[in-house]
């Protein structure tokens, strides 16, 4: 197969990234927001979360 006509396989009930968040809203990558780390403390109007990534690379939001 081409990558000119490849497409993302999926399964049904997901969506691609590509067709799931809206133009008009910001997009930023895990990797920008982590860098290096596994896990990261996010404040969010005085109350920390923590972003974490698991062994099977899935992202983990804990309060």
């Amino acid at each position: 197969m081409n990558a000119s006509n490849a497409k993302p396989v999926t399964h049904p009930a997901q969506t691609p990234i590509h067709e799931a968040h809206s133009p008009s809203l910001p997009c930023v990558s895990s990797a920008v927001l982590l860098g290096e780390q596994r896990e990261i403390v996010i404040d969010h109007a005085g109350v920390y979360y923590r972003l974490r990534v698991t062994r099977a690379n899935k992202l983990i939001l804990m309060k």
